[in-house]
């Protein structure tokens, strides 16, 4: 019981500041900053889940699954010459004086990368709390940065903003230097190509799932001009609130999900995904009176756009059941066999959606139309996949299909209501 009251007061502090984070950042930072910021983390993302080749997510593979040919160390070392090279390019950026979100973007792609192989790390070793605490670490500092700022008056806050994910990246490099020092001795711990081996199918296979659920505010940051951005970028921070379910569960039976048996994993990944649902519906039902909490960014953006606000909470139902799909793949270590089929699907689903827009013009609503659309049919062709290389999760797939219908309809309804 005292271990589980630590989780949840972790927890709760971690995805509190992971929650609140962004919209103080919405509130505080000029628009078009807040929308550039958004804009850089999206794109950094790509490329954190790109360049660090999968290698992160295949540390519970080789401390809980006994995968034999990656190590701790050469998983590493790779992150750490990732950070490396998007330094360089950082520093290019600024000798260069190109535009102040190429030298942001640089800057998160390195955050993210270390931020997100020490907190898969934690949870592997069954330091969930520990995790979700990581989790918020860049955006809790950066949204203290701003709040620095505006309490001295300063001009340049985005400068604040950077200076903080600076301290962020060095303070995580330092740490894994030390890991590295300690496990110099291991023998085969320079297995760096091995560990790349085993990580490319996981990195190719997140970095689908990620371009589905982040093409959102990446979309919108090609697409738009930063003002809309900014209020996309609102809402959707806004509407992943129902996803604390899914991390709250998952983070605590992480270990678990990947040495139970399968019926276990399934009835796990049902109950998530019911969660989530609940927790959707939750939202709809205090939606009248949660602005005055979130803030004036959030009151203007969904006052405006009630009905995309709607349906883009909704759609955390969907981001909650691909993560899952992700996870079983990832567990049972076919990943290679879905990539083949599901880029080719996700590169039709997002040019057919460009398509529709350029050829419709472009407005907040429709774009989300079109982002559910293609996020939808992805979640399908997905566990199509799966059902052919013999994962059936049936129940779970039915059930998340029907509960995200059922939910956008009432999105539907009650933006036409108020």
């Amino acid at each position: 019981m005292k271990r589980w009251a630590v989780y949840v007061l972790s927890f709760g502090l971690g995805r509190g500041a992971l929650f609140l984070a962004p919209l103080l950042l919405a509130n505080y930072l000029a628009t078009s900053e807040y929308g550039m910021l958004e804009t850089a983390l999206a794109a950094a993302s790509v490329w954190a889940s790109t360049a660090s080749l999968g290698t992160s997510s295949a540390v519970p593979l080789v401390l809980l699954r006994n995968n034999k040919q990656a190590t701790v160390r050469g998983i590493v070392v790779h992150q750490l010459l990732v950070v490396g090279v998007a330094a360089c390019f950082s520093l290019v950026a600024m000798a260069m004086k190109w535009p102040l979100l190429w030298t942001l973007t640089a800057l998160m792609a390195a955050c993210l990368v270390m931020q997100g192989l020490a907190s898969t790390h934690l949870k592997t070793l069954g330091h969930g709390d520990a995790s979700v605490l990581m989790d918020a670490g860049l955006l809790g500092l950066m949204a203290a940065a701003v709040l620095t700022a505006h309490y001295l008056g300063a001009d340049q806050t985005i400068d604040f903003v950077a200076v903080a994910a600076l301290l962020y990246v060095l303070v995580l490099v330092f740490a894994y230097s030390l890991v590295l020092a300690k496990q110099a001795q291991e023998p085969g711990s320079w297995a760096w190509l091995a560990s790349i081996k085993v990580g490319v199918p996981l990195m190719l296979g997140g970095l689908v799932s990620l371009l589905a659920t982040t093409s959102g505010r990446l979309g919108m940051g090609l697409l738009a001009n930063p003002e809309l951005a900014a209020v996309y970028a609102v809402l959707a921070r806004a509407g992943a609130l129902p996803i604390v379910a899914h991390q709250l569960i998952l983070i605590a039976r992480f270990r678990n999900l990947f040495a139970q048996p399968d019926q276990a994993v399934e009835r796990a990944v049902l109950q998530i995904v019911l969660c989530v649902a609940a927790s959707v519906l939750g939202f709809f039902a205090v939606s009248p009176w949660i602005g005055f909490v979130l803030g004036p960014a959030f009151l203007d953006a969904f006052g405006q756009h009630k009905l995309a606000g709607m349906l883009i909470v909704a759609q955390a139902v969907l981001w909650s059941a691909i993560a899952l799909n992700d996870l079983v793949i990832a567990r049972h270590q076919v990943m290679n066999k879905v990539l083949r089929y599901s880029i080719v699907f996700l590169s039709f689903a997002l040019g057919a959606g460009w398509l529709v827009l350029a050829s419709s013009g472009l407005s907040l609503e429709k774009f989300v139309l079109v982002h559910s659309c293609v996020m939808l049919s992805f979640y399908v062709a997905q566990s199509w996949i799966m059902n052919l290389l013999g994962l059936r999760l049936v129940r779970v797939w039915v059930t998340t299909g029907a509960l995200y219908l059922l939910l956008a309809l009432v999105g539907i309804g009650i933006s036409s209501v108020y």
